[in-house]
């Protein structure tokens, strides 16, 4: 019942594809995803990289409510989303009522710090092969923690390239190119639509190595 009439207050409801904001526009509302999963993207020059895409639990727009700054990236929903969206007024209620919403958030804005740092230090010193590994590793890890094992991961292929290719800022085929040499070491499997890391132990060796 709490948070039937939470999302009666605050919900809202999004249609796959519907852009929520775009980089530039001027914004007073945050959210947090309830249901479904958020794209987060950013222009630059004429690639549009992906930065990230969120799910249940996960919150983005803060900085609106903070510094009342033009919004740094652009918001699409990827699938059927439901969001809770709170401007300044709505935020501070809610997190006045409940502290462990608001360590929560903190928490997570550490972590979401502590990797943009990392991928700052990643995209000055690596080069494309060790960047897609890391990335890769990178989806094999939220794949495992929506319950897939650890030894054994399957993805779709061309959406991995283009998660991967957004991340790092390359091109298509310099990705494809680097999944093949890996596929043709035995550590993944292409098939058609599918991508499968057979060896996620040694992908996860070859991650921690090159941020090392």
């Amino acid at each position: 019942m709490e948070k039937s009439s939470l999302f009666q207050k605050y919900g809202q409801i999004l249609e796959p594809g519907k852009v929520l904001f775009k980089e530039g526009d001027i914004g007073n509302t945050m959210y947090i995803i309830q249901k479904g999963r958020i794209k987060i993207t950013k222009r630059i020059g004429d690639i549009e990289k992906i930065l990230m895409v969120l799910q249940k639990g996960d919150f983005f727009g803060e900085m609106a409510i903070i510094t009342q700054a033009p919004r740094t990236a652009t918001a699409t929903a990827v699938d059927d989303c439901e969001l809770l969206c709170f401007n300044r007024e709505g935020f501070t209620s809610m997190i006045s009522k409940n502290s462990n919403i608001a360590i929560n958030i903190i928490e997570k804005l550490c972590l979401r710090l502590e990797k943009a740092d990392n991928q700052i230090r990643d995209l000055t010193k690596r080069d494309v092969k060790s960047l897609v590994i890391s990335v890769l590793n990178d989806l094999r890890k939220a794949a495992r923690s929506s319950g897939v094992s650890f030894e054994t991961t399957k993805m779709n292929y061309f959406d991995a390239v283009r998660q991967i290719t957004g991340q790092i800022g390359s091109t298509q085929k310099e990705v494809e190119d680097e999944l093949d040499r890996l596929s043709s070491t035995g550590f993944l499997k292409i098939e058609g639509n599918n991508l499968e890391i057979t060896n996620a132990g040694e992908i996860d060796k070859l991650a921690g190595f090159f941020k090392k």
